[in-house]
């Protein structure tokens, strides 16, 4: 059984957030009560989250699995799926794209699926997962990912601000609704790795006590001169053990994660600060002020001076 420590959700907490995981073509689906509606393969994880009612979602030859209130499944990539509502008799399907690409960005999108009394409504998205880091770390997801909370669990307050927003959405909904998701997501996961359900290989590397060490020097001490061997002795291991165990849990080496982490602080102070870009690399662990553009514009396709440009003008972090 994998169980996180107090340190390791920590860490969970920032490596989600080095990740820069968020969740795109987000929708509110509403299928009423005989009618089904299914949806094209997305290339990355989805998520799906039973705000009210109750269906079952049909994976193909996959199976079926009930969805009722508070019920969370994260479906593995390349999964095409279908959401019915019993009924006496066949559901009327219907076949409809992914919703969000070209919408209004500030309101959450509603599908609706036919008339009459209401079968399960579900907010749904995708996972959408920075490339900077080299794959994407849920395509090793091989079967579907259920958590079922109850009305009293950790997702009540999410749930009911969630199911809110989806009835009357306003101006902001969709940033809103999709920040609630990403926190169901983040609890639903935690639960699924403390419970040894995650065929992850990082959820092993995050309930590695030596690796969570290494980790969390990374995220909490990214400005010292931190080197592969002076991580080694944070997580008690001899270099190539480390350098190896990494590797295998995180598909990366040590340093390629760390100078992402980097890269993400430095983005953060050069939209939030004033500070001068030799200073911001100094402040991150890097201080060669050539060999931190380069890298930066490597990551974010731009150089450090345009980034702040382009940030003061949108007034917001460009992730």
């Amino acid at each position: 059984m994998i169980t996180l420590s107090r340190s390791g959700e920590h860490v969970l907490d920032h490596l989600l957030a080095a990740l820069d995981l968020g969740v795109a073509n987000f929708s509110v689906c509403d299928v009423r009560n005989g009618w089904g509606v299914s949806f094209e393969a997305c290339s990355t994880a989805s998520l799906h989250y039973c705000l009210a009612g109750s269906g079952t979602l049909v994976l193909g030859d996959a199976g079926r699995m009930m969805l009722d209130a508070h019920s969370f499944v994260l479906l593995p990539p390349g999964v095409a799926y279908r959401i019915d509502v019993a009924s006496p008799t066949a559901a009327r399907t219907v076949k409809r794209a992914r919703v969000g690409n070209g919408l209004v960005r500030e309101t959450a999108p509603t599908v609706k699926v036919g008339e009459g009394a209401q079968g399960v409504v579900t907010a749904c998205g995708e996972l959408s997962i920075d490339r900077s880091f080299t794959v994407d770390p849920f395509r090793a997801l091989s079967r579907p990912l259920i958590t079922r909370f109850d009305a009293a669990g950790g997702l009540r307050n999410q749930f009911v601000m969630l199911l809110a927003e989806s009835a009357r959405p306003g101006p902001g909904s969709r940033v809103l609704v999709e920040a609630l998701l990403k926190q169901c997501f983040v609890m639903a996961l935690r639960r699924h790795i403390d419970d040894g359900g995650v065929d992850f290989p990082w959820a092993a590397g995050l309930a590695d006590a030596r690796l969570a060490a290494a980790l969390e020097a990374m995220f909490e001490r990214y400005a010292s001169p931190l080197s592969v061997e002076r991580l080694a002795e944070e997580a008690s291991m001899s270099r190539s053990a480390f350098a190896a165990q990494f590797a295998k849990a995180f598909d990366q080496s040590p340093m390629a994660m760390l100078k992402v982490v980097r890269l993400r602080k430095a983005a953060e102070l050069l939209a939030t600060t004033t500070m001068p870009v030799s200073e911001v690399a100094r402040a991150v662990g890097l201080s060669s002020r050539s060999n931190f553009s380069v890298a930066f514009q490597r990551l974010y396709k731009v150089d450090p001076t345009r980034f702040r440009h382009q940030s003061r003008s949108t007034n917001r972090f460009i992730g």
